[in-house]
């Protein structure tokens, strides 16, 4: 989810360097609307289709001599990547980056947080107007260099709740990586989101760093890894 797609953040690349230098075939991507793919953000919905179709797309690659993938996503990616693929059999773990458990409950308190209760009401007052005639040139939300329009952000975005998802599907275990001064996410978020999936799962806590593991890239790639490499050995 940033305007730049995955070329947004450095940790991406070198993350898939030092993935594939251990053995694993890598793909990067842009969603929709992101970076250099064509296209319209579609606030996680119409994502799960570009996260299928990369999936596919990898694991037909004659470089790719497995039946087996792992799946990273961060943030509003991890939650497309449950959406678009935690049912598939042939995923073996997912690692989940500053992924909240549940979009609608994120998005109200970070508004409150940072505004306050009178300013979220208006949020949602001026969402539900905006259903009726398109508020944009008056009023969006600008994040991670996309304008947000506030009827489909509530409508859509909102709507995506990851840890709900897991108790209803049997899904690959899920390693929560998630920085301890995070700007969006909080470390209560995280441990509710855990409790929800319960002994398929494994939360870390990254010290100093925040929602996009600035200065812990290492330490982030290094827990990624290691549980990728336990789950192929089925340790």
């Amino acid at each position: 989810m940033h305007a730049e797609g995955f070329r947004w953040l450095s940790l991406y690349r070198s993350f898939a360097e030092k993935a594939s230098a251990s053995g694993f075939a890598c793909l990067l991507f842009d969603f929709r609307g992101c970076g250099r793919s064509d296209g319209q953000f579609d606030y996680g919905w119409g994502e799960q289709d570009d996260a299928r179709a990369a999936f596919e797309f990898l694991m037909n690659r004659k470089e790719v001599d497995s039946t087996e993938a792992f799946v990273v996503g961060r943030s509003l990616g991890g939650t497309i990547a449950l959406y678009a693929l935690g049912r598939d059999p042939r995923v073996g773990g997912f690692a989940l980056w500053a992924t909240p458990p549940d979009h609608y409950r994120n998005i109200r308190n970070f508004i409150v947080k940072k505004y306050g209760r009178a300013r979220y009401a208006t949020f949602l007052l001026l969402s539900y107007l905006d259903n009726l005639h398109d508020l944009g040139k008056v009023t969006r939300i600008e994040l991670f260099g996309l304008r947000l329009r506030l009827r489909d952000l509530r409508r859509k975005t909102m709507a995506l709740h990851s840890a709900q998802l897991l108790e209803r599907i049997d899904h690959a275990p899920v390693l929560l990586l998630i920085g301890d001064k995070d700007e969006y996410v909080t470390l209560e978020e995280i441990r509710e989101f855990k409790n929800v999936i319960g002994g398929k799962t494994r939360s870390q806590t990254l010290a100093d760093t925040g929602h996009t593991f600035k200065g812990a890239e290492t330490l982030a790639t290094e827990a990624t890894l290691g549980w990728f490499e336990e789950l192929r050995k089925g340790q």
